[in-house]
């Protein structure tokens, strides 16, 4: 398989790799103050490579509305569900629920874009679903970790996952008449980015900062290795996970790159194997095997 195929599971592994070092970090930072450090990180490094890749401003300004729209939608608001799920009940049931980003996908496309629905399309929706039941209902027996227990209402948690993919799908919606139009992915994701780390800084020092206790509201209040862990997810997940997939979309097949970076649910288990040191319940397999094999047949269809 050439490499640029294998870029969907490069990007997988990479935000596998982001989301298992993301709950100690939202531990010490919180949610909001995570996040909108993270995006900010990585709007400035992809608009560095954003820079070395532009072309037409004329292009980008008539499709600029809606790729702020997008980033507003699927990283200001997606984004911040998807942690506060992470924090709330930890990433493998987050990451599961995040899946649920591809029937989405067909969903919004079927009732704005007139797209039909096929009977494998809605074999595999349901596929998806029955994965995530199993995963949320039967992954979690005989686990005792931290990252298993629930902080909160796991409803709530559950809506805010799927509101967090919800967004996601919108997002990538709103992004597509751009990406169609010519511009370059990379260009397209600094500029999304970019917009969302605009409204989290101003969010955050409107409101959020004054929830901040006082002796966590200057940069300096946190530990030099939680800096670099920080740098280290954004580059990570954002950075190089994104420019990846971007890349093998560009130079492979683009139904099989999609598919592979589809695998995150699957790829996290062993991650979580080793890092919790306990060994993830049959039911989390299970689940997280249906919803893989269910997103995989909604992107190849």
């Amino acid at each position: 398989m050439p490499f640029a195929e294998l870029s969907g599971l490069v990007a997988a592994l990479c935000w596998t790799l982001s989301s298992l070092m993301a709950p100690r970090l939202i531990e010490s930072m919180g949610t909001f103050r995570f996040n909108t450090y993270r995006i900010t990180i990585a709007a400035l490094l992809l608009c560095m490579l954003g820079l070395w890749r532009f072309v037409s401003w004329e292009t980008l300004a008539s499709y600029l509305p809606l790729l702020v729209l997008s980033g507003v939608i699927g990283i200001f608001i997606g984004d911040n569900c998807l942690f506060s799920a992470v924090n709330r009940i930890g990433p493998r049931r987050a990451g599961i629920l995040f899946a649920m980003n591809a029937p989405f996908s067909i969903l919004l496309a079927w009732l704005f874009l007139d797209e039909t629905l096929s009977l494998i399309e809605l074999i595999c929706c349901g596929i998806v679903l029955i994965g995530v039941v199993i995963a949320i209902l039967f992954g979690k027996r005989g686990q005792t970790h931290a990252w298993e227990s629930t902080k909160g209402s796991l409803p709530i948690a559950i809506v805010i996952a799927l509101i967090a993919a919800l967004c996601q799908a919108t997002g990538a919606l709103l992004a597509k008449p751009a990406l169609l139009a010519g511009i370059d992915p990379v260009v397209a994701s600094a500029a999304r980015v970019s917009a969302s780390a605009a409204c989290l800084l101003l969010a955050y020092r409107l409101y959020f900062h004054k929830r901040v206790p006082q002796s966590m509201s200057t940069l300096h209040s946190f530990p030099l290795i939680l800096w670099l862990r920080l740098v280290a997810v954004a580059t990570i997940g954002m950075v190089i996970g994104m420019s990846v997939l971007v890349w093998g979309v560009a130079n492979a097949d683009v139904g099989l790159v999609t598919t592979l970076s589809a695998t995150v649910p699957v790829l996290i288990l062993p991650g979580l194997w080793l890092t919790t040191k306990q060994r993830p319940a049959p039911g989390a397999w299970v689940g997280a095997s249906l919803v893989v094999f269910g997103a995989m047949g909604i992107i190849l269809h």
